[in-house]
């Protein structure tokens, strides 16, 4: 059996977005389906010292273009994104455990020169990959001609990395006809995550925030931590 997952490139993904990565035998970035605003793709949440949680987001080039596919869609390089996501992470996860041994790596990424969000999102991911020894391999779906939407795209992941397996997120079931892939061969898997307490930099636990927090809380041992939320069953 060969399992495969897809999910959109958003910004600072949750980890549950890890732990299907690490759960399956090939991961699919699915870049090239539309761009939909207020969602998870340019902003994730985060927590402030106070107990509060908000976003943290990068501005983007909307006007005009609504129909803009998520591999289309350009940073607003006018306003002083990078700025503000140090000054923001530094005022509330300087105190975390393992801040100093993350927090160079975002700077790193913030050095480079970014016009295109998916990029830079993309770059994020592959680095949380490395930092937490995940090592399933990843393809892009608009690389790899994958193509289609809901079941057809499903089935399309499945035909381009010869899987038999996908593992798809809870959601799915509003959308997706499982009984279309059954007929094709394709066995259907749900993710069930369901985030594990840690210390976190203000009291109280708030599950769900993006990786950051993770990351700044638990060091070399985040994947550890990611895992213990994950769980799947047959659709």
């Amino acid at each position: 059996m060969s399992c495969v997952a897809g999910h959109q490139p958003n910004l600072y993904p949750y980890a549950g977005f890890f732990a299907k990565a690490a759960s399956v035998d090939c991961f699919v970035i699915v870049d090239n389906t539309q761009y939909v605003r207020k969602e998870y793709h340019n902003r994730n949440r985060i927590l402030f010292r106070d107990g509060s949680v908000r976003w943290l987001s990068i501005p983007v080039r909307n006007a005009g273009r609504y129909k803009q596919k998520i591999l289309e869609v350009e940073i607003d390089g006018g306003k002083p994104w990078r700025r503000m996501h140090e000054r923001t992470l530094l005022v509330n996860y300087k105190p975390a455990p393992w801040f100093d041994w993350f927090f160079p790596k975002l700077v790193g990424l913030w050095e480079r020169e970014w016009r295109l969000l998916v990029d830079y999102n993309i770059a994020f991911i592959e680095l949380c990959f490395e930092a937490m020894g995940v090592d399933t391999p990843v393809l892009k779906a608009s690389g790899a001609g994958i193509s289609g939407a809901a079941t057809e795209l499903i089935a399309d992941i499945c035909r381009a990395t010869g899987s038999d397996t996908y593992l798809h997120g809870k959601h799915a079931c509003d959308y997706v006809d499982f009984a279309s892939l059954e007929s094709r061969g394709i066995k259907n898997l749900i993710q069930d995550y369901q985030s594990v307490e840690y210390l976190q930099t203000a009291p109280g636990f708030v599950p769900n925030l993006s990786i950051l927090d993770v990351l700044f809380n638990n060091g070399p041992t985040s994947l550890d931590v990611v895992m213990k939320g994950h769980s799947q069953f047959s659709a």
